[in-house]
């Protein structure tokens, strides 16, 4: 995967990961909720326009982090912390793209709504393995950066992702949890854009030439 490629797919991962979940939301009758109720709602099997989250905030998303990811695996080789974060923003880059397919039975604002079904299970695991991935992958990535002397003026604000989602979702859990979730998202989604830059700017030599 070329580097310029790889950064481009980056930066249309940021934008269509906050249409999915902005225009998916709006689309939503007045009684949803962005301050109180989760996202995956706006993707659940009962959503008005649910294709909007799972079609392009999930799997379109998934599939350019994914890309995205491949490239940053070609730019840090053969650096092992390098390829390691590399591989957990894959993860959760496929985690992005199955969460369109495992949807939710209902949303919260639905009547006797219980998320019972197999693919609301898929969906919950699934949602918590994009948290690891999501909160691993800065991190290894800020200590490669800090080993390979082209990117070292990216490392420290690669590690601030991980303070800057606690203090994320501790300021906004007081307007409520779907605006915390929101918030923690938003931080991830602004390092997804921020790597993608550099990534642009590094070109597509190898990090060890």
């Amino acid at each position: 995967m070329p580097a310029r490629i790889a950064g481009i797919c980056g930066l249309a991962a940021f934008v269509t990961f906050n249409i999915g979940w902005i225009a998916g939301g709006l689309a939503q009758p007045s009684a949803y909720s962005f301050a109180n109720d989760d996202i995956s709602d706006v993707g659940a099997v009962t959503a008005d326009s649910s294709w909007i989250q799972n079609r392009i905030g999930a799997n379109l998303t998934g599939l350019l982090v994914v890309l995205l990811a491949l490239g940053l695996w070609w730019a840090l080789s053969p650096y092992v912390l390098g390829r390691l974060g590399a591989a957990a923003l894959l993860v959760a880059g496929a985690g992005f793209l199955l969460d369109g397919f495992f949807q939710l039975d209902c949303r919260g604002i639905d009547t006797g709504c219980t998320n019972d079904s197999w693919h609301s299970h898929a969906h919950k695991i699934n949602s918590g393995i994009i948290g690891v991935a999501a909160f691993a992958a800065p991190v290894i990535l800020a200590f490669a950066f800090r080993r390979i002397p082209a990117w070292r003026d990216s490392w420290l604000p690669s590690l601030f992702t991980l303070p800057a989602f606690v203090v994320a979702g501790i300021v906004f859990s007081a307007v409520g949890n779907g605006a915390s979730m929101r918030a923690v998202d938003v931080v991830f989604s602004l390092w997804i854009a921020f790597v993608s830059v550099r990534l642009l700017q590094k070109g597509d030599r190898p990090a060890a030439s």
